[in-house]
């Protein structure tokens, strides 16, 4: 990553000293003018433009898992849901070794509530767990 980003330092500087190099012959020969507001603006609207053109590709190769940026470890567990229950409380359901369970999340504790059948809708199987538990 830090090498592309020198690599392109070092390719768009000769762009940037071309814009202030000025021979002397032209420079004695015509008057120079102050940049417009125009100009300046126009300038300062393309480079915000290439650097989130450069930033909007980096996010696509990212997301296509191009090696740019690191990507998540493929492990055993895998959140699949997650609901808010209000405060810091919060249903999850996860998905570890093939086999699907519901948790409990607070702010101090993890609580196991029940397996879930992958078949089955989530709504009958949290009416099961709460006949289970009654």
């Amino acid at each position: 990553m830090v090498r592309w980003l020198l690599i392109l330092l070092l390719l768009s500087s000769p762009v940037f000293a071309a814009d202030t190099a000025v021979p002397t012959a032209v420079a004695v020969a015509t008057p120079m003018t102050a940049p417009s507001l125009l100009t300046s603006s126009l300038k300062m609207v393309a480079g915000l433009g290439v650097v989130a053109g450069i930033m909007l590709l980096i996010y696509a190769a990212s997301r296509k898992g191009f090696g740019v940026l690191p990507q998540k470890k493929n492990g055993l567990i895998k959140v699949l849901e997650t609901r808010p229950l209000g405060g810091r409380k919060f249903l999850c359901v996860v998905k570890v070794r093939d086999e699907e369970m519901l948790l409990g999340l607070s702010n101090d504790r993890i609580e196991y509530l029940a397996k879930v059948p992958s078949n089955d809708k989530f709504a009958t199987t949290l009416e099961q767990a709460e006949v289970e538990q009654s």
